[in-house]
């Protein structure tokens, strides 16, 4: 059983590290797209295609994930001792 401090130490950690990995992400796609553009507009074309037609294929999977799961899954627990 953990303690209370390092639950509120985790607590605590949890934003930083959640921005540290933002940033990374950002500097990364950033990158990523002045080496895209780099390459010329036919690549830009297709990049941007490819990119949205995964976009639409994750959420389609994501709320059929979602609304066929049962309505016991999608409900709070909460354990309370």
């Amino acid at each position: 059983m953990r303690s209370v401090a390092a639950d509120a130490l985790l607590s605590l950690l949890s934003p930083a590290w959640q921005a540290l990995i933002a940033f990374c992400l950002l500097i990364i796609t950033i990158l990523g797209l002045m080496r895209l553009a780099a390459r010329g507009r036919a690549r830009m074309t297709t990049a941007v295609l490819v990119t949205g037609g995964l976009i639409v294929v994750i959420t389609l999977l994501g709320t059929l994930a979602v609304s066929c799961s049962g309505p016991e899954s999608r409900q709070a627990t909460t354990d309370l001792k």
